[in-house]
């Protein structure tokens, strides 16, 4: 019987209550081992100790692989002992034979909630819930706890973004490293920032679709109303506008128009049908 609640023998039978559903809110080690293995002895001991250290920052559930050999086959169990760490109802990590503590503690620490995690997630429900002001409060304390988190970078660049805020917004993405910027949601969240810079000191759509409708030829106004349908969110109407700039003039502004698309396309991504139908029709155009 184990002295401490953090750690608990799990069976086939209450694996799914006791591990999975646990794993919902803190990391849980498993702990696959046997009677006869002398290692797993050795291991014992470190993860307790571990488990009194953490006081529930992570579970440690023992399984007995002799008794419970389906349970160890299901996860691929083929050498003991092997910890298996399980997170958000998956297995996530492993470590096969005995490892230095340290190692067991990094694991522990990568994927255990820390206080700038639970921030992020009201900040997340704050915004949900349209309190943008706290939202952005929390994002700024999660990100003094840890400034170099690129979850919060960008969950406070894409804030600031829709408060208006290009210069602070632009500010965060621009110091994100060169490999994160070229994917999302950090490509679209810099092409949102280049349509907010295009706009900026234009008039509102209302009056930019007026004023197109008597100078249909100025490519000048409909990239600032693709720019304003985009920050709208529009994003339709945005991509009739640059597709337009394209049929009109194909090298107004080094090609802003095929530009605009490409950037669109960022934003929505590929899995969105609007970028298959407008990537092909702006091949036509180009060939």
């Amino acid at each position: 019987m184990n002295s401490t609640p953090f750690i608990f023998d799990v069976t086939q039978s209450n694996f799914a209550a006791l591990v999975l559903e646990n794993s919902f809110n803190v990391p849980v080690l498993v702990d696959f081992w046997a009677t006869w293995c002398q290692p797993c002895r050795m291991l014992t001991p470190i993860l307790q100790r571990l488990a009194e250290d953490y006081r529930g920052a992570f579970l440690l559930a023992k399984v007995n692989s002799d008794q419970e050999q389906a349970l160890a086959a299901q996860f691929g169990v083929r050498g003991l002992p092997t910890v298996k760490v399980f997170r958000n109802g998956q297995a996530v990590d492993e470590l096969v034979g005995v490892q230095p503590e340290t190692v067991y503690r990094e694991v522990i620490e990568r994927y255990r909630a820390k206080p700038a995690d639970q921030l992020l997630a009201r900040a997340e429900a704050a915004w949900g819930q349209g309190n943008r002001k706290q939202a952005l409060g929390l994002l700024r304390e999660a990100q003094a706890l840890e400034p170099d988190n690129v979850q919060i970078k960008l969950a406070l660049a894409e804030l600031l973004l829709l408060d208006g805020d290009t210069d602070k917004a632009g500010e965060i993405l621009h110091t994100l490293p060169l490999e994160v910027r070229l994917e999302q949601p950090a490509s679209g969240l810099l092409a949102r920032l280049e349509f907010s810079e295009q706009a900026k000191g234009a008039p509102d759509s209302a009056s930019l679709e007026r004023a197109l409708q008597a100078h249909p030829e100025d490519c000048a106004l409909r990239r600032q109303l693709a720019a304003r349908k985009a920050i709208e969110e529009d994003y339709e109407a945005a991509l009739q506008q640059f597709l337009e700039i394209m049929r009109r003039n194909p090298k107004f502004d080094d090609e802003a128009g095929r530009k605009g698309l490409l950037a669109i396309f960022n934003i929505l991504g590929n899995e969105d049908p609007r970028v298959a139908a407008y990537r092909r029709q702006m091949f036509a155009l180009l060939h």
